[in-house]
């Protein structure tokens, strides 16, 4: 596979167990360097205390009990890791809005400064770049002919994330993250 030198970045998806953005539950990370997949990792996460109950609605959507992240690393412990894999680089998320906020809020939980990376949103760009009636990460996936996915698996999600900004990279012959998105007029 051809190599895009500069075309780094970081996807992220997000589970969590409740409504409350701060309530996370699963992380997927897909890292990007050179314009390949180098790795994709997901894990669950043990919800920081007091932000710990899972609603009906969320366990039915991703799937994730209480009992499976019981044992699993803490917020504070997964913010930290999480902050290694991203480094300084560009982060995408599907849906940055929630993403990003989920993110934000984590870290500031976990005692960790707020990242000052670059973040985007390939919702946002797939709908500047492909003008679909629908931009869910489905959908859009479906339409670049990407690999189909368990949705709402936190690792799938973050993978099929960092596959549309690729496809679309290799369209609009980017090799910066910040320059697709400049070259389709996202700020």
């Amino acid at each position: 596979m051809e190599t895009l030198p500069g075309l780094d970045f970081t996807a992220i998806d997000f589970e969590a167990a409740n409504s409350d953005r701060a309530s996370a539950c699963a992380i997927g990370v897909a890292v990007v360097r050179g314009g390949i997949i180098t790795q994709t990792r997901s894990w669950l996460i043990r919800p920081h205390t007091g932000l710990d109950s899972f609603d009906r609605y969320a366990t039915r959507v991703h799937g994730i009990t209480p009992e499976m992240t019981a044992a699993a690393p803490s917020l504070p412990e997964s913010m930290s890791k999480l902050a290694t894999l991203i480094g300084d680089g560009p982060v995408l998320a599907h849906n940055m809005g929630y993403d990003g906020a989920v993110l934000r809020t984590s870290f500031e939980i976990a005692g960790l400064p707020r990242p000052a990376n670059e973040f985007r949103c390939t919702e946002t760009l797939s709908r500047a770049a492909l003008r679909l009636p629908k931009n869910k990460l489905a959908d859009v996936a479906a339409h670049l002919g990407l690999p189909a996915f368990a949705a709402h698996n936190a690792g799938d999600d973050a993978r099929t994330c960092a596959r549309i900004a690729l496809a679309l990279a290799a369209r609009h012959n980017a090799t910066t993250i910040t320059g697709l998105y400049r070259g389709l007029g996202i700020a």
